[in-house]
């Protein structure tokens, strides 16, 4: 954090939070801490985020959603600080070390907290600074300057001269125009760290979603290769018939030993046949034989499996395209769900810091002229807006023979759609597709009634029993 925006959270705290009662200790499920404080009619909470990334404290608007069973560091403040009341709050040598004193039926306990980078650690003393609990313990060892274990002294960091905070980039900090709070200052920097964990989330997940699609789709694609092989040699069984009818019809001319022959086919050209010199005419006829019943057996099942492997690989890489055209972490979000459901991800794993719970949308809404248009975010999101949310009198948009969202203009009052809506829709449909980087894209449109959606076809596939064609310069609904 900033030391000059640290100061100014400080300043406006120890204004604003002595003589404030401790109501609840939180600890977050991603063991960060809530103080929950009431102070003359008003409550406050009071956020400490000791995220060796990103350590931060300020006061929250949003109530905290805790762990149902807090454990070892939190148990110690739950125990040494709830009903007490807060005495003062300063920093320690105008250093990046922030100092919280609390009254507690009769006794002092401090919290100290230093947002120093990679060593954030939080710790909580008595009055003479001996250390009761450390949320990261740091044992003594030859390298270590300042052990932090429960029983020794707290010694704050060495005063070190100019200025030595790293800039974090909160710049020019105000609250929103709406805010009227007593905490302004608080407010603007909550505001600000909101944005970077949710662009810190987003470039994660995108990251996560990136390399494990890359992974699927290379898996798939030597998959589907391989199968094609097979089918390949499978689709050979009727040479193998024909090179056994051969070795018998000329197995009077043949001789145990031979590794080659060449013999005369049914149209009278010369076929040469591989034999086997261990093996006696017969046995290589009927060896023959043998494969081309094994062929046939299994090209069926061979054709099923390419066809699998196929598909595989190509929603993966109309994912990959999802991928790159969402904008938002909802919509990285809705692409991890569709990955879940289909196996290639665990519901639940990797999931993005934060304690908030966030529900998906598939689609994105966009107002243009007084029209609704809904954009998928991902093959999911097109089959949701396609085949749940439009009606058969709205506009279905998706640009021509390429990856790319599925569009739809809602139509409630089955009127004539304006010039202008058609092209923002079809700009678009443009922008949202494997074209995005082209001057103009051929885009597809008709009456969602024309769309069907085959039984057992993959995500986001369609056919149109109607169209009409029309070319678009992509353009984005971002400003």
């Amino acid at each position: 954090m900033d030391l000059d925006i640290l100061v100014k959270v400080v300043d406006e705290l120890a204004s604003l939070l002595p003589g404030a009662r401790v109501d609840k200790v939180v600890q977050a499920a991603d063991h960060n801490l809530f103080l929950v404080l009431h102070q003359k009619r008003k409550n406050y909470i009071l956020f400490l985020s000791p995220e060796r990334a990103l350590p931060r404290i300020h006061l929250v608007s949003h109530k905290p959603s805790g762990t149902r069973v807090a454990a070892g560091f939190f148990l110690s403040l739950k125990k040494h600080l709830t009903g007490g009341r807060v005495d003062a709050i300063r920093l320690v040598n105008g250093d990046r070390v922030a100092e919280l004193q609390f009254s507690t039926r009769g006794a002092v306990h401090v919290l100290i907290f230093e947002l120093i980078g990679s060593s954030a650690n939080l710790l909580l003393t008595d009055q003479q600074y001996a250390i009761l609990a450390v949320f990261r313990p740091v044992p003594p060892g030859d390298k270590v300057r300042r052990p932090f274990l429960a029983g020794l002294q707290y010694d704050p960091p060495e005063p070190r001269p100019g200025s030595f905070a790293a800039k974090s980039g909160v710049v020019l900090l105000s609250p929103p125009e709406e805010y009227t709070g007593p905490a302004p200052v608080n407010r603007a920097v909550e505001k600000w760290y909101e944005r970077t964990v949710a662009e810190q989330e987003t470039a994660s997940l995108r990251q996560e979603l990136v390399s494990v699609v890359r992974r699927a789709a290379e898996k798939a694609v030597r998959r589907r290769d391989a199968v094609a092989k097979d089918v390949a040699g499978a689709e050979q069984g009727d040479t193998f018939r024909l090179m056994g009818e051969l070795v018998l019809a000329n197995k009077h001319l043949l001789m145990k030993g031979q590794m080659t022959a060449e013999l005369s086919g049914y149209d009278g050209t010369m076929v040469s046949v591989a034999l086997d010199p261990s093996r006696s005419p017969a046995e290589n006829a009927s060896r023959y034989f043998q494969r081309y019943k094994k062929a046939k057996a299994g090209l069926a099942v061979m054709r099923e499996r390419f066809a699998e492997a196929r598909d595989e690989a190509a929603f993966l890489t109309s994912v990959q395209e999802d991928l790159r055209a969402a904008v938002d972490r909802d919509g990285l979000l809705a692409i991890r769900s569709l990955l879940a459901r289909r196996g290639y991800i665990r519901e639940g794993a990797g999931k993005v810091s934060g304690t908030r719970i966030v529900t998906a949308t598939p689609f994105r809404t966009i107002g243009h002229e007084g029209w609704e248009i809904l954009v998928g975010k991902s093959a999911a999101g097109n089959d949701y807006i396609t085949m749940k949310l439009a009606r058969p009198d709205d506009l279905w948009l998706h640009a021509e023979g390429m990856p790319g969202s599925h569009v739809v203009v809602r139509n409630p009052g089955k009127r004539d759609i304006p010039e202008g809506v058609l092209k923002k829709a079809a700009s678009l449909a443009a922008w949202y597709s494997k074209g995005r980087n082209s001057a103009k894209v051929p885009v597809a449109y008709t009456r969602a009634a024309y769309v069907k959606k085959p039984k057992g076809a993959k995500p986001g596939s369609v056919v149109l029993t109607e169209r009409k064609t029309m070319m678009a310069a992509p353009e984005s609904d971002q400003p």
